[in-house]
C-alpha cells in the first residue's frame, strides 16, 4: 500500500472540480467560527451564508446515491479531513450531511431504501443532518446489551427507549435508531429503524453540556409508543424483515468512520505542532535557550509519532476501499490517534501553562477537545480490547 496525500487531494479536483470548491471553503471560513463554535457548543449560522451547503449536505455519501467525489472513497475522506483537521479538529465533527448514519444505510438497506434515505440530502439550500442512535445509558460501550425495543404492531413497529450521546442528535434530521426486536436474543434480535425527526414520540431529552468537542452537540433521545412504518426497518422488503442481525451495520459505521475520525484527530495534532513552534518563536512560553532546544526536539518527536498515526488510518482506510476486514486497523488508528493527541495536550499545558488555563484559547481548546477524542466513537480501552481479541483469535 503506497497513499500519496498530496495526490489523493490533486486526484479529487480533477475527478469533479465543481465540489473542490467545498474544500476551498472549508479551509477559508472553518478558523475563524472555530472558537464560537466551541463557546456556544453550535455551528454560528452564518458558516451557512459562506459554502454551498447542497454540497456540504453530500459529504461521505457515496457518488452513486448523489454524493461527491472529494470524499467518495475512504482513502480521499481520510486525507481532506486530516487537512481540514490542521485548522480546527472538533467543528468538522458536527457539520452536516448524512455522517455515521450512511453506513448502516448502505450496508443493511434495501436499494429502494437506500435511494429515499440519500434523498432527503440532495437539492436542499438549508443544512440537513444525519444521525446515528445505538448507545443507551445502561450499555454504555456494550452497544449489544440494548434496551431499546421495537414491537411490531400490524404493519409498524413502535419504539420505546432512550439513546444517549448522539452526535448532532439535537439537530438531526433523521436518525437510524437501533433497537432489539426480542431482547432475550441479543444482538442477533437488534434491528435498525430510519426514524424521521417529527415522528410522534420522538424527542430530544437534552443536548449535552460537553467539555470538548462542543459543536457535535451530543444529545440524548427517547422514543415513547413511536411508531414507524415496518417498511422504515432496514432491510425489510414489506413482506418480512431481514434475517441478519443489525449490528453488523454498526460495525460498518465504526469501521467507515473511525479512520475519519483518526484522520481529524492527526490533523489537528499537527495544526498544534505547527502552533507550538510559531509561540516557541515568539517566545510567549517564556523558556531559557535549552529548554526551548529541547521543547523544539519534543515537538519533532511528536511529528514522528504523527505521521505513523497518519500511516495507521491510511491503511484502514485502504483496507476498507479494498473491500478487506478493516475493523482492527480501524481501531489501532483510533486507539494510536486520541492517545498521541492527548499525551501532546499535557505536554503543550506543561510548555505554555497560561495559555492552557485561558478559556478560549488554541492550546486550552485542544486539550479539553483531546479527551473527548479518546472517548467518541469507542473508548481508547474499548479500542484496545478490540485489538487484543482479534490479535488472541
Amino acid at each position: 500500500m503506497r497513499v500519496d496525500p498530496d495526490e489523493v487531494l490533486r486526484e479529487s479536483r480533477r475527478a469533479d472540480p465543481e465540489t473542490w470548491q467545498l474544500f476551498e471553503a472549508l479551509e477559508t471560513h472553518l478558523a475563524p467560527l472555530a472558537a464560537r463554535a466551541d463557546a456556544e457548543a453550535d455551528i454560528p449560522s452564518e458558516l451557512w451564508s459562506l459554502m454551498p451547503v447542497d454540497l456540504l449536505n453530500r459529504v461521505n455519501m457515496p457518488v452513486s446515491y448523489g454524493g461527491i467525489a472529494l470524499t467518495s472513497t475512504a482513502v480521499r475522506r481520510a486525507v481532506v479531513f486530516e487537512r481540514i483537521g490542521r485548522i480546527c479538529p472538533a467543528l468538522p465533527i458536527g457539520l452536516p450531511g448524512p455522517g455515521l448514519s450512511c453506513p448502516p444505510v448502505l450496508a443493511l438497506g434495501t436499494e429502494e431504501q437506500k435511494v429515499a434515505y440519500f434523498q432527503r440530502f440532495l437539492g436542499q439550500t438549508r443544512p440537513v443532518w444525519g444521525a446515528f442512535a445505538i448507545t443507551e445509558p445502561q450499555g454504555g460501550s456494550d452497544a449489544a446489551a440494548m434496551r431499546t425495543v421495537a414491537t411490531r404492531a400490524g404493519d409498524d413497529y413502535v419504539l420505546n427507549g432512550t439513546k444517549c450521546f448522539i452526535t448532532s442528535g439535537g439537530r438531526a434530521d433523521v436518525v437510524v435508531v437501533f433497537a432489539s426486536i426480542d431482547p432475550s436474543k441479543g444482538r442477533f434480535a437488534i434491528r435498525a429503524f430510519v426514524v424521521p425527526r417529527d415522528t410522534p414520540g420522538f424527542s430530544v431529552d437534552r443536548c449535552e453540556d460537553m467539555m470538548g468537542l462542543r459543536a457535535s452537540q451530543l444529545a440524548s433521545l427517547s422514543f415513547s409508543d413511536c411508531r414507524v412504518p415496518a417498511t422504515n426497518m432496514l432491510g425489510h422488503t414489506g413482506k418480512r424483515g431481514p434475517l441478519m442481525d443489525a449490528f453488523t451495520g454498526a460495525q460498518a459505521a465504526w469501521d467507515y468512520m473511525r479512520p475519519v475520525l483518526s484522520s481529524l484527530i492527526n490533523g489537528g495534532c499537527l495544526g498544534m505542532v505547527d502552533h507550538a513552534e510559531r509561540c516557541l518563536d515568539s517566545g510567549e512560553a517564556e523558556l531559557s535557550r535549552t529548554t526551548t532546544e529541547q521543547a523544539r526536539e519534543e515537538l519533532n518527536m511528536f511529528r514522528a509519532r504523527i505521521c505513523s498515526s497518519q500511516l495507521l488510518a491510511l491503511r484502514a482506510a485502504w483496507k476498507f476501499d479494498a473491500g478487506q476486514h478493516a475493523s482492527t486497523d480501524a481501531s489501532l488508528a483510533k486507539a494510536f490517534a486520541s492517545t498521541v493527541s492527548m499525551e501532546l495536550a499535557h505536554r503543550l499545558s506543561t510548555l505554555f501553562p497560561a495559555k492552557a488555563v485561558t478559556v478560549g484559547d488554541r492550546i486550552e481548546q485542544f486539550y479539553r477537545d483531546a479527551k473527548a477524542f479518546d472517548i467518541l466513537e469507542g473508548t481508547g480501552d474499548m479500542q484496545r480490547l478490540m485489538i487484543a481479541r482479534a490479535y488472541l483469535h
